[in-house]
This record gives structure tokens, C-alpha cells and sequence, in this order.
């Protein structure tokens, strides 16, 4: 699949969703809006893996590296998305940070291509004036589309917007700007430690209101996806004080 061809995939799935190809995209919440059967779970991972998946008939489970940064795990979510709809290789997929392989590598163009349009990065660059790009030009950008810093980098570079020279001085110290530049910072940090949201949390309950599960299994699958909140009713208190 040449880019073309895996845009015009990006395209095909903002259209679905009812996303014009010049809006950022909040791939969460719009993922799990529009995917019925769709479960996203976060824990921790090894460092060069940013996460995983696995579809079959009925369910779509994706899972993510809470460790990586919140934009790291916008743009993972987004490259899993290609797998569970259009790689036909196989049902199940653990993704590195730097893949080799060839499905990888179009799954990061995809996930690229869907987060910020090249149209949607050209009319940024024109209402913003930008001609030479600077590392404050970068983290505003980044920040209007919630990527990862490296992901921008890489989508400036491929578009050569930057030469290989500025992607590499742009890479460090993005923190630091992005607070002396009035940012919040979640995007470069990770935000999850364990959690799950998704089909297998209502699922649960019908089944235990319909007796088919126990209690006692109810509670064990909502621990097994990290919802402590759920079993021990963690968020009760709060709910009064609100």
C-alpha cells in the first residue's frame, strides 16, 4: 500500500466518523463513540512497546504502554485502529516503538495521516504564518492535534517542513518550552497507570444482572482490567463532596 492509497484509508475513517479532514481528533473518545465492540486498556509495558491488539467476530480489544507519554499513546490507539480494520495479515498484533516490519510501518502512516491530515497541517502552517519552523511553531501545533512530540517531528520531516538537521536539534527539551510557553504538560507525560474503558465493563454487568456470572466473577473481570473504582466503589466518596 503506497501512501496514497493509506491516506485515503486515514480519509475513509474520518468520514465515517463524521470528522472533516481539517478538525484535530480526540482518538479516544471518537474511537470509542463510533466503534460499538471496542475495550482500550492501559498498563504498563516494556519501553519499546507501545502496545498491542487483537480483534475477532465480536470484539476489538486494544491495548496500550501506560509508561509512554499521553500523545505516544494518542498516536498508538490510532496505529492499532489500522490493524483492527484494515490489516487483513492476521487477528492479533504487538507493536514496537520502531517497527522493521512493513504492516508497522504503514500502520505508524496511517495513524500519522489520521491525526493530522497533511490538508489540516497545511492550513495550520497558513493561519499561523509559519515559514521557518520554530520549536515554539512545533509544540503549539502538536498541541492543537495531542501528539506526541516525535510524532510531529516525524510527520514535519516526511513532509519535509524540517530538514533531518532540525528534527534532530527540535527533539530535546520539549517539556521545559512547552511550560515557559504557558502548555500543560499531560501531553508529554503518561496519564494512565492502569485503567480500561470499553464493551467489557457493560458486558459485565448485564451479565450479572442476568445471573449469569457471580458476583464474585463480576468483580474478578473488573479487576483483571484495572477497574478497582468499579468493585470497591472508589469514587462514592467523591460523588458526595460534588
Amino acid at each position: 500500500m503506497n501512501n496514497y492509497e493509506i491516506n485515503l484509508k486515514a480519509e475513509e475513517l474520518r468520514r465515517e466518523w463524521g470528522i472533516d479532514n481539517f478538525c484535530p481528533l480526540e482518538i479516544t473518545s471518537m474511537a470509542m463513540k463510533n466503534i460499538d465492540n471496542l475495550t482500550i486498556v492501559w498498563f504498563p509495558m516494556d519501553e519499546d512497546l507501545s502496545g498491542c491488539c487483537v480483534k475477532t467476530e465480536k470484539d476489538k480489544i486494544i491495548c496500550i504502554n501506560s509508561k509512554h507519554s499521553k500523545g505516544r499513546q494518542n498516536f498508538t490507539i490510532a496505529h492499532e485502529l489500522y490493524h483492527l480494520f484494515y490489516d487483513k495479515t492476521k487477528d492479533s498484533f504487538i507493536c514496537n516503538i520502531n517497527p522493521k516490519d512493513e504492516n508497522e510501518k504503514i500502520a505508524d502512516q496511517f495513524a500519522s495521516y489520521l491525526l493530522v491530515p497533511t490538508c489540516a497541517l497545511k492550513e495550520y502552517i497558513k493561519k499561523n504564518n509559519i515559514d521557518q519552523w520554530k520549536m515554539s511553531d512545533i509544540i503549539k501545533c502538536e498541541q492543537y492535534f495531542q501528539i506526541s512530540h516525535t510524532a510531529m517531528l516525524c510527520k514535519l520531516r516526511r513532509e519535509k517542513f524540517i530538514t533531518h538537521k532540525e528534527f534532530l536539534k527540535f527533539k530535546q527539551g520539549v517539556k521545559k518550552h512547552a511550560t515557559n510557553l504557558g502548555f500543560d504538560t499531560s501531553l508529554y507525560e503518561n496519564t494512565k497507570k492502569y485503567y480500561s474503558i470499553g464493551k467489557i465493563i457493560p458486558l459485565s454487568k448485564l451479565a450479572y444482572d442476568e445471573n449469569r456470572i457471580t458476583g464474585g466473577l463480576y468483580d474478578e473481570i473488573l479487576l483483571n482490567v484495572y477497574r478497582e473504582d468499579l468493585v470497591y466503589n472508589l469514587d462514592e466518596e467523591e460523588d458526595i463532596l460534588v
